[in-house]
């Protein structure tokens, strides 16, 4: 039997994170799907303040050393302004940017993403699906620690449920309103599946036995 030919997944890195950062993360799913995938990393282009990543490590009881704070290491697809609704702030760019990433590295089977990198895959399914105008030629999502977004750009491309099949990792020990938000976005597709860890607003990296199901579900889109 000729060898499976391998599909590219794309994979989103979170805010104030960098790709060789969520890189790092993943080599228990590479191990577990083996030959049949390759990730790819594209790195987000707004930089993100130092002051900024410090304030978000205390919101989230979240820690990191000084060595990782700074000095081009802190990358976000989007800021997000006070308003209500907020205004995501470098979006239309970063959908840009990595509509030019799909056509040049793609094709893309499916897309990974973690927190801020999550909610973006989202947007690029409902881009793609309702947002008019985007085609990044992907089939499946996997979410963790992923949330709803709340910019009024895109709200109308989540008012048609999504058709993608999607994994939402979520932590049990996310606050209230990240979880409320989870929930939400799980509730924007039509064949979605649901995760649960132990942990807060954590990849479960650590986690053999999550990382294997996140391994399971993909290698099932995989077949497909």
């Amino acid at each position: 039997m000729p060898p499976r030919p391998t599909k590219k997944i794309l994979a989103l890195h979170g805010y104030a994170m960098n790709r060789d950062g969520l890189r790092a993360w993943l080599p228990p799913l590479e191990t577990a799907l083996q030959d049949g995938a390759e990730f790819v990393y594209p790195q987000a282009a707004i930089e993100v303040p130092a002051a900024e990543v410090r304030a978000m490590l205390d919101r989230y009881q979240m820690s990191l050393p000084e060595t990782k704070i700074g000095a081009g290491q802190n990358w976000c697809w989007y800021r997000a302004t006070d308003e209500k609704p907020p205004r995501y702030s470098g979006l239309a760019e970063s959908l840009d940017q990595l509509q030019r990433f799909c056509d040049s590295r793609g094709p893309f089977d499916g897309v990974l993403g973690w927190s801020q990198g999550a909610a973006m895959a989202a947007m690029l399914a409902a881009a793609q699906q309702n947002g008019g105008g985007y085609d990044f030629g992907l089939r499946w999502l996997v979410l963790c620690g992923g949330f709803m977004p709340g910019a009024a750009l895109v709200k109308p491309w989540f008012e048609t449920p999504l058709a993608f099949p999607s994994l939402h990792v979520v932590g049990k020990k996310e606050s209230e309103f990240m979880r409320r938000r989870a929930v939400q976005l799980r509730h924007a597709f039509v064949d979605s599946a649901w995760l649960e860890t132990p942990l807060g607003h954590r990849m479960p990296v650590n986690l053999p036995r999550y990382m294997q199901r996140i391994a399971a579900w993909m290698a099932l889109q995989l077949k497909e």
